[in-house]
């Protein structure tokens, strides 16, 4: 289910980055929603990963 939000948003974001460059209509803005895109997509196993590792725990 992750790895699919995960693909989902890689796939996402990238698609966004491209077509920003042919986009009459505010290509800058697209353009960052595809940044961030990526941003979360790489976000999601980070902090799955700090989750299931319970760092966030005080003991």
């Amino acid at each position: 289910m992750l790895f699919a939000l995960y693909a989902i948003l890689l796939l996402g974001g990238m698609y966004l980055v491209g077509a920003s460059f042919a986009s009459p209509v505010l290509p800058g803005l697209i353009f960052i929603a595809g940044v961030l895109c990526i941003s979360a997509a790489v976000a999601v196993p980070v902090m799955t990963q700090h989750r299931d590792a319970g760092y966030h725990r005080r003991e």
